[in-house]
């Protein structure tokens, strides 16, 4: 009991009754108040993990408003606002296996049911903890005295389970550092002994970063097989595929991930950028307004995401609903908000760009793009600079097209995903820019 008192709680729950109950449940078990913090939203869980260090998250899966707990366990990890040691448990009312395979790639902790029980907390709870523990006096004996000072601490893991999990933690941590072949070797000795999921699919991770793609796949297909519904297994197949140029396997498999997980916003954006990639701008279309839903508030959210799928909706009208066509409103549509979102200035001003060449009010757009500075947006904004892209090649600013494609490729150099090697390639490719919808009529609406 002395380990759960000890450690520091976020409750992340959008019903004041449940934070209450839950609350009072730590309490109980002899955790001090001032070591439990609640938040009703994503937004607030956000601003709580940046004010102060947590032990245990446990995050309710629907939150009302705004993003999930899927999209908020997705911030909170890729913005590093909480640490790799951190515990999170996913609380639902729901003990569907949808739940359960949307949030397999971000390797929660647990899962618990409503209602809470002491028993879960104290069993469940208390064991995550200690397995922590180890994990943690792993990393700093690695951190301190190097890799041979690890090796010994192995024979004394608890128990088997937390040993398995305790090398494929250490293995993430070696390549974190670039000891790529040590990791490799230490995930081998690891299945040698034991027939172990996450150790295999952390080698093939590894292949795909020593640009072993056919050996990737060769071991992506036989693990798929065996676990045909595990979202993590069929992102690194699609990142294998793309790295492949084997766009139809890619889509195939993003359509059956999606068909299982529709808030899957990774591999929702990969499927649009591989239909811009081949000039499919109706089925783009379709996926980016799915977006519309998913983004506000999320970790992909971006003033150019948000022009890109207000583009998609005005390319679907004819050309006097376009005169009418209002950013903001359509925003509001689009994402099914009760109230008005207000949208950025540079978005507005990119919208007002891409409608007026639709309307082939040319001279006018390029007195409007005129007005847009780069510095705008985000230097990672890829949609936007996209966008900007395709503003420059349709009105002949060549010296400008030019400056972006420079600007889309430093900002992508560093991004390994399979979206940014799609944008990579949609830039290699000058013609993708001019996509035809900007210069024919606008494409029948879509349902």
């Amino acid at each position: 009991m002395d380990i759960l008192a000890h450690s520091r709680y976020l409750i992340i729950d959008d019903s004041n009754v449940i934070q209450s109950a839950t609350r009072a449940l730590l309490i109980k078990l002899g955790v001090p108040n001032n070591n439990v913090i609640s938040a009703s939203n994503a937004q607030n869980a956000i601003e709580a993990c940046r004010a102060r260090r947590f032990d245990i998250l446990l995050i309710d899966h629907d939150l009302g408003s705004g993003s999930n707990g899927l999209q908020l366990l997705e911030y909170l990890q890729k913005k590093e606002l909480i640490k790799p040691q951190t515990i999170v448990f996913i609380v639902t009312a729901n003990d569907s296996q949808d739940i359960f395979f949307g949030y397999a790639n971000f390797e929660p902790d647990g899962y618990l049911v409503k209602p809470i029980r002491a028993d879960d907390i104290i069993k469940r709870v208390t064991s995550a903890l200690s397995r922590q523990q180890y994990f943690s006096t792993l990393e700093q004996a690695y951190l301190k005295d190097g890799l041979n000072a690890v090796k010994p601490l192995f024979a004394k893991a608890p128990d088997s389970s937390t040993l398995k999990d305790g090398i494929v933690y250490m293995a993430n941590l070696l390549i974190k550092n670039q000891q790529i072949e040590e990791a490799q070797a230490m995930l081998n000795g690891l299945l040698q002994l034991h027939d172990y999921l996450p150790a295999k699919a952390k080698l093939v991770e590894i292949y795909i970063a020593k640009q072993l793609f056919q050996d990737a796949l060769k071991q992506i297909d036989v693990l798929i097989k065996n676990n045909p519904r595990n979202i993590k297994l069929h992102q690194l197949k699609v990142k294998i595929c793309l790295n492949t140029s084997d766009f139809e396997s890619a889509n195939d498999l993003i359509e059956q991930v999606l068909s299982v997980n529709s808030s899957n916003i990774e591999l929702t954006n990969t499927m649009v950028w591989l239909q811009l990639l081949s000039k499919n701008v109706e089925q783009a279309t379709v996926h980016l307004k799915s977006l519309a839903k998913l983004v506000p508030y999320s970790i992909w959210d971006s003033a150019g995401k948000r022009a890109l799928i207000l583009w998609a909706d005005a390319m679907t009208l004819n050309p006097k609903e376009l005169g009418l066509w209002k950013p903001e409103a359509a925003w509001k549509r689009l994402s099914l908000s009760e109230k008005s979102h207000s949208l950025s200035k540079p978005v507005l001003k990119l919208c007002r760009t891409l409608q007026l060449i639709q309307l082939e009010q040319h001279e006018i757009a390029k007195m409007r793009i005129e007005s847009i500075s780069l510095k705008e947006f985000s230097g990672t904004d890829i949609e936007a600079f996209f966008l900007l892209a395709l503003c420059y090649q349709t009105l002949g600013l060549d010296e400008k097209l030019n400056q972006i494609k420079f600007h889309i490729e430093t900002g992508l150099k560093a991004e390994q995903s399979g979206t940014a090697l799609l944008q990579r390639m949609a830039l290699q490719q000058a013609d993708n820019f001019a996509l035809p919808a900007l210069k024919k009529a606008p494409l029948a609406a879509v349902e």
